[in-house]
């Protein structure tokens, strides 16, 4: 009875033990482009990036924040010196500081004026039609941000209705009656007028009610500047007036969602100007304010803007950013596109190469901003797009790993996206890798007028090289056989719809001998979050494969996010040194899944699921993995791709030690879960002290590592678990939340 008492124990301690740590990022691995190294080619990527200054270092000098609509993802950039965007360089060490709640835009702006920039974002509270507010704080010499304000809110006449912000818009965070507090400027429910929101803090001076942190606001106008949006073209008509509604004689339908506002500081009439961006369209428009900070009059507007220089063209939904690139004391602007991503809600085609523009302010009233660059950082980074799938394979044969990297596509302007297959050789050595760009549309794949070029490489004639498989966005699959004597070369479509297969859309393969009778198997994911596994029933030189011989729920593999309508699994399977066949899937949340195949299980049953966070981290919407140990030290690196089209490298060993810093040991400190009653009987209730929930997975274990089926609900940041049906004894609560993981150890006793 000791005995087992101890081993019970001993069981426990194991499983409840923290998480394994998330894999080390590599930044240090060259990559060449054109005969040039580039600085950073591990970013990521960017599609839709949103830039902020702030000092992430406590150093004094100016940082780059950059949030990504594609994925919400945050990435973080130290000055370094230098000049122009040579002056950031890469940092994720950092990203693990900020909030895993923005959503669809992040604006730093001090709102409280204690030197720390604090974060407006997107609300996902209430009718999802508002602004959050996260205040920044230091903590043990780190940013701190905690979500102080889930809906801002403004005062009238005794009820306080949300200050209104569209899912698709980003307002102007500004300070419109230069009185020192933070005003807000935002499109109404029809896109049409500009409702003018102004901070009472200032008017009120004195009154606890009142302080910079209480978030008092009223509607001074809902259209200010005395202008409105046509509601269908992009155009404005000025000297308009409305109370609440559109201006007369207009539709009341909406315009559309979909509108960027950024202000800028007019040199003539020292006033608040705006560059707005419109949905659909791919210009700015200038909105010139020839009022005063009390009474604001849209007196001109402009189409094309600048017009003494290359104007603000970007496909096709622009958006303004304000930084001091060059550090003159004068806020320069980057433009962007804001669009969320083709494959997202409210998402749609946005202009994903040369896809950051720099604008110089110029100090000058007769030509305000000059224009410097279309590829603001962008083009120091490995960059594919949008949906990178990236592959290690040795593609020329000489023993060195290289890659391989299908897309989505590049789009620069409409009708479409181009998809490719790029290929970057290693020019290193087997203990020193080096990727140099050879081609980025390898075999002319673009001729094929694929759109989303997934690759798979693997031997299906029998002939001992490797053919390549190419899933696309309709869910068929591409055969080309292999042709080159030694290496790899697909000088042409073999076969187009293999087989007559198909999943669902965006189809994405993996070829493997699953059932082990040395035939090559399909593992094929798509847009569902489930895999369908079509077994090869012909022979090594003629595979045979059709819809009947398939398991479309393979493994009982799901990743679609809970709630959510699409997972994009993306398979990948390799075995460990003791010979156990795992199962790695990207997912659309950004999470790597990994699973371990039970042979008995290949067609019915469910695998054993491992981890919901292979990695460590999201590393961004639609995540891909490929696995090879690239430099021969008997440890293994990560290569993944993901929803903006750049690359990211990780390892299980330490490359550069400079990427962690303790950053995610000190956020983890804070994620504590407090389950009650405990011992339980019926029912346990769990709660995350300090933080709220945003879309949490709830898992129950016994010590024997088992998943326990029960019913769980949510409610009010309350999770209730029922354990009516469990047996007396230990278990453990994990509650999986984005990159958060609590746990909580409970007894039962009935």
């Amino acid at each position: 009875m000791k005995q087992g008492l101890l081993f019970t124990l001993f069981l426990l301690q194991c499983y409840l033990a923290p998480a394994q740590a998330g894999k080390h990022r590599v930044l240090s691995i060259p990559a060449q482009r054109y005969g040039t190294q580039l600085r950073q080619p591990w970013t990521g990527g960017m599609d839709s990036p949103q830039f902020s200054e702030i000092d992430l270092n406590n150093d004094g000098l100016k940082d780059l924040f950059v949030y990504d609509k594609v994925g919400n993802k945050v990435l973080t950039f130290l000055n370094t010196g230098g000049q122009a965007d040579t002056m950031y360089t890469y940092a994720p060490q950092f990203e693990a500081l900020f909030p895993k709640g923005l959503y669809m835009w992040a604006l730093l702006i001090d709102y409280n004026h204690d030197g720390i920039p604090d974060i407006f974002t997107h609300s996902i509270y209430g009718n999802n039609s508002g602004i959050a507010v996260y205040k920044g704080s230091m903590q043990a010499g780190y940013l701190h941000y905690d979500l102080v304000c889930p809906l801002i809110k403004y005062n009238d006449q005794g009820v306080t209705p949300v200050v209104f912000s569209n899912i698709n818009d980003i307002p102007a965070i500004v300070d419109v009656n230069h009185d020192g507090d933070i005003d807000i400027l935002s499109y109404d429910q029809f896109g049409s007028t500009i409702g003018y929101y102004e901070n009472q803090s200032v008017e009120n001076t004195g009154n606890a009610a009142y302080a910079l942190d209480s978030f008092q606001y009223k509607l001074i106008t809902s259209c200010w500047g005395n202008m409105s949006q046509n509601l269908t073209s992009n155009s404005i008509s000025l000297n308009q007036s409305c109370k609440g509604g559109p201006p007369s004689g207009q539709p009341a339908d909406p315009r559309h969602s979909g509108n960027s506002l950024f202000p800028i500081n007019d040199p003539v009439y020292n006033d608040v100007d705006l560059l707005n961006g419109n949905l659909g369209y791919d210009n700015l428009l200038l909105l010139r304010n020839c009022g005063d900070s009390s009474y604001a009059n849209i007196c001109q507007w402009d189409s094309i803007y600048p017009t003494c220089d290359v104007p603000m063209f970007m496909a096709t939904y622009p958006a303004a950013f304000g930084v001091d690139v060059n550090q003159d004391g004068q806020t320069d602007i980057l433009m962007s596109p804001n669009v969320p991503g083709l494959n997202f809600v409210g998402g749609g085609a946005g202009r994903n190469i040369k896809n950051v523009m720099y604008y110089k302010n110029t100090g000058d009233t007769s030509c305000w901003y000059n224009y410097q660059s279309d590829s603001f950082l962008v083009h120091h980074s490995l960059d594919f797009g949008s949906n990178s799938k990236a592959l290690f394979y040795d593609f020329n044969g000489d023993g060195l790993t290289d890659i391989v990297v299908g897309n989505l596509g590049y789009f620069e302007f409409l009708p479409t996206y181009t998809s490719t297959l790029a290929y970057y050789q290693n020019t290193g050595t087997a203990s020193h890798p080096v990727f140099t760009e050879v081609t980025t549309d390898l075999n002319n794949i673009s001729q094929y007028n694929l759109v989303s070029v997934n690759p798979a490489f693997g031997d299906m004639d029998g002939d001992g090289k490797k053919d390549l498989i190419v899933g696309d966005s309709y869910g068929y699959l591409y055969y080309f056989k292999n042709s080159a004597a030694t290496g790899s070369n697909f000088p042409s479509m073999t076969s187009s719809q293999y087989f007559g297969l198909s999943v669902s859309v965006y189809a994405a393969p993996f070829i493997y001998d699953v059932n082990g009778d040395s035939l090559n198997d399909l593992i094929v994911g798509d847009r569902t979050g489930k895999l369908t596994y079509f077994w090869n029933y012909g022979t090594k030189t003629n595979p045979l494969f059709s819809q009947d011989s398939s398991n479309s729920n393979f493994g009982a593999v799901n990743v679609t996010p809970t709630g959510g309508n699409s997972g994009f699994s993306q398979p990948y399977i390799t075995k460990d040194s003791a010979g156990n066949m795992l199962l790695f899937v990207g997912s659309v949340s950004g999470y790597i899944y990994r699973y371990l195949i039970g042979p008995s299980r290949l067609r019915g049953g469910s695998f054993t699921l491992l981890d919901s966070n292979f990695i460590g981290q999201s590393v961004g919407a639609i995540a891909t993995i490929s696995i090879a140990d690239i430099n021969n030290d008997g440890q293994l690196e990560y290569l993944v791709g993901n929803a903006r089209g750049g690359l990211i490298m990780f390892s299980d060993s330490i490359w550069d030690s400079g990427t962690t810093l303790g950053v995610v040991n000190l956020q983890n400190n804070n994620y504590r879960l407090r389950a009650y009653p405990n011992p339980a009987k019926e029912y346990v209730v769990c709660v995350a002290e300090n933080m709220d929930f945003i879309n949490p997975k709830t898992e129950v274990y016994n010590v024997l590592g088992q998943k326990m089926n029960s019913e769980i609900t949510v409610t009010n940041n309350k999770i209730t678990i029922g354990t009516a049906n469990f047996s007396n004894g230990f278990y453990l609560v994990r509650i999986t939340d984005g990159d958060k993981v609590y746990t909580a150890k409970i007894m039962i006793t009935q």
